[in-house]
This record gives C-alpha cells, structure tokens and sequence, in this order.
C-alpha cells in the first residue's frame, strides 16, 4: 500500500496563501472565505472548494486534475 503522503508525489504541490499578507492574490482568484481550495492545472485555476471540504471530494478533484 502506498504511504498517503507519497500519493501526489510528482504529480501535485500544495501551497499555502495568507490571504491578509496577499490580498491581490486572493482578490484576483475570487478568494472570499477562508479556508477556500484553489486546484491549478497549467498555471489555471480549475476547481475551488470553498469552506471544509470532505476528504474524499479533494482527493477526487485531485485526481481529475493531476491525471
């Protein structure tokens, strides 16, 4: 079984914004709740959970995107 850290290897990066130190940041994407998830492909955003998201739907989101 793969170790669940090792699963994205490669394919994905996970970043982290403040969105008080970055507001343009979060303003050019549409950023209006915190927490909010931005998936990128290619440099374009793709997909945005805003609020808790269940483990589940991120990681099925993931996998449409780093496939």
């Amino acid at each position: 079984m793969e170790k669940k850290d090792k699963i994205y290897e490669g394919k994905a990066k996970i970043a982290k914004l403040e969105v008080d130190e970055s507001p343009n940041t979060a303003q050019k994407y549409g950023i209006m709740s915190i927490p909010t998830i931005v998936l990128f492909k290619d440099g374009e955003s793709v997909w945005q959970g805003v609020g808790v998201q269940q483990k589940q739907t991120i990681e099925a989101e993931l996998n449409k995107v780093a496939s």
